[in-house]
C-alpha cells in the first residue's frame, strides 16, 4: 500500500500536538547549589536508609587490634548478633554507635581494657527506595550503605528510552522535588543522596512517546 509525505506529516504533526496536549513533566523545583529546594524549603539532607539496626542487616565489626573479634555478621531475624568471647548482643533498634558502647561494655567487663569498637552497617535491608516510571525495571529497592539518586535509578537497570532525563521528581516525606541527571551528568550540581521511603518517579515523554506510535503505524505500510 502506498503512503503519501503529505499523509505522513499530517501523522506527525498529529503526534506532536498529542504530545504537547499531554503536558511535559511537572516541575517542583531546581537544584540550587548542593542541596535540592523546593519553594515550601530546601530539601531535609542526610545519610541513606534508617540509622536504626534492624532484622538482616549486614553490619561489619571491627575491634581495633583484635582480628580476631573483627568480622561481618548479619543481624537474625530476632535481631541479635552473636560475637566471640560475649555471645548474643541484641542489635535491632540499635544506633551503630549505640551497639558499639553495648560491645565494648561487654568486652571491658570481663577480657580488656578500654576495647576500641567500630560498628558499620554495610547493607540496611529495613531501608528501601522506590523507582517507578521510565525505567527499565520499576520497583522497590533495598538501600546499601549510602546512596545517590542515580545510583537509585541504576538499581531500577536505568532509563528507559521514552524517559525525560532533564526532569526527574523525588518524593520525599510527601513533598516534591526535581532532579536535573542532566546537570549531575554534566558535574553542574552535587547527585543527591536518597533516604528511607524516598520514591523516584522517573517521567515519560509525550514527544518520544507520539513519535513511537507514529513508527508503530507506518511500519506495515510499503513506500514507494
Amino acid at each position: 500500500m502506498k503512503i503519501t509525505w503529505k499523509f505522513l506529516l499530517t501523522l506527525l504533526a498529529a503526534a506532536a500536538l498529542t504530545a504537547c496536549s499531554s503536558g511535559s513533566a511537572p516541575t517542583y523545583s531546581e537544584l540550587p547549589g548542593s542541596t535540592l529546594a523546593a519553594s515550601s524549603g530546601s530539601l531535609p539532607t542526610g545519610t541513606s536508609g534508617s540509622d536504626r539496626i534492624a532484622p538482616q542487616d549486614l553490619l561489619e565489626i571491627d575491634v581495633f587490634k583484635v582480628p580476631d573479634l573483627s568480622k561481618e555478621v548479619r543481624v537474625d531475624d530476632n535481631g541479635n548478633i552473636t560475637l566471640a568471647l560475649i555471645g548474643t548482643v541484641r542489635a535491632k533498634g540499635l544506633t551503630a554507635s549505640q551497639l558499639e558502647r553495648q560491645i565494648a561494655s561487654r568486652l571491658e567487663k570481663d577480657y580488656m581494657h578500654n576495647p576500641q569498637v567500630n560498628v558499620l552497617v554495610k547493607e540496611s535491608t529495613g531501608s528501601t527506595v522506590t523507582v517507578s516510571g521510565s525505567v527499565r525495571k520499576p520497583g522497590v529497592y533495598p538501600l546499601a550503605g549510602d546512596t545517590t539518586v542515580t545510583q537509585a535509578i541504576a538499581l531500577a537497570e536505568g532509563l528507559d528510552r521514552l524517559a525525560v532525563k532533564d526532569n526527574i521528581t523525588l518524593f520525599r516525606n510527601g513533598k516534591p522535588y526535581t532532579v536535573r541527571l542532566d546537570d549531575i551528568s554534566k558535574g553542574r550540581i552535587p547527585d543527591p543522596m536518597v533516604m528511607a521511603g524516598d520514591k523516584i518517579q522517573v517521567h515519560t515523554s509525550g514527544v518520544k512517546e507520539g513519535m513511537d506510535n507514529v513508527r508503530g503505524f507506518v511500519a506495515p505500510f510499503t513506500f514507494f
